[in-house]
């Protein structure tokens, strides 16, 4: 089932929230494409279906913890049902990898339907729900913004200064949601202890859903540019979801902190992997071409 982009029914009038469902969109019509494909060899078929799947969950994830933490922002009254309902599509999505993984053959239709169908009425029914809420109250949700985070941009401000526009929209664009949500961690230094126990577990939670989410489009964009060092790079962003894990692991075990020298940690190594190690594929390509 391909996703129409109905902006009448899928809009919930919230810019980067629309955004978001488009990019989901976009994944699951990925998904579509290999459904139709007529091609007979299953291990491929498995393989790209574990991709797309891996990419929905990662990419769901960060959308969900965007919108959960509008709802705590913002005491969104219905945000307990609401994040239930997140919860259970995180886990069918789970457990369908584990499928996927382990099938020998599988049928990708009724799974493609089930998600498309979810989605979209989720969207719907349940997404308009806050929408009509944040309306009626005159609200207007404003995502990684903290707690008198407009008084400070600086990492914001790195873009310009470092000059990290690898003149790639798609990935510059990823590149930027990253900056975005690095600059949450270093607001979020500036709030009440409250506000950083609260709202730390979820940016941590962000940034690895999202990393892992742009790490695989990456690695899926020099795969096809046929990048030799590949695997080089590969390993590099192993090493910082690894990173970005344990701190995750931390907050659920109650002993997460994320103190101001993470955060430089965090910030040096996406601009210095972005100068050094993206503009090494950039220039490889570039070459080629």
């Amino acid at each position: 089932m391909l996703v129409q982009c109905d902006a009448e029914k899928n809009s919930v009038d919230i810019e980067s929230i629309d955004n978001h469902h488009k990019e989901l969109f976009i994944i699951l019509n990925k998904l579509n494409g290999l459904v139709e494909q007529n091609d007979e060899n299953w291990e491929k078929k498995q393989q790209d279906a574990v991709l797309i799947i891996k990419n929905l969950f990662n990419y769901s994830n960060y959308h969900f913890l965007n919108e959960e933490e509008l709802f705590i922002k913002y005491s969104y009254p219905e945000t307990d049902i609401h994040v239930k309902k997140h919860d259970r599509f995180r886990k069918i999505i789970k457990d369908y990898l584990i499928d996927i993984k382990t099938a020998t053959n599988l049928s990708l239709d009724y799974l493609q339907d089930f998600l498309v169908e979810w989605i979209l009425e989720h969207i719907q029914v349940e997404d308009h729900k806050y929408a009509l809420y944040f309306s009626r109250n005159k609200i207007v949700p404003e995502l990684h913004i903290s707690e008198k985070g407009r008084e400070r941009n600086d990492i914001l401000l790195l873009w310009e200064k470092k000059k990290l526009s690898l003149e790639i929209k798609e990935i510059d664009d990823q590149h930027k949601e990253l900056v975005r949500i690095l600059q949450q961690t270093k607001d979020l230094q500036y709030t009440s202890e409250n506000r950083k126990q609260i709202f730390g577990p979820l940016i941590v939670k962000k940034l690895y859903h999202y990393a892992s989410f742009h790490f695989s489009y990456e690695e899926e964009f020099m795969a096809k540019n046929k990048y030799e060092a590949i695997d080089e790079h590969r390993e590099w962003h192993k090493v910082f979801v690894a990173d970005i894990n344990r701190l995750n692991e931390e907050y659920e075990n109650a002993s997460g902190v994320l103190t101001e020298e993470i955060v430089f940690y965090l910030r040096d190594w996406i601009v210095d992997h972005i100068l050094k190690e993206d503009k090494k594929y950039k220039d490889d390509i570039i070459a080629r071409n």
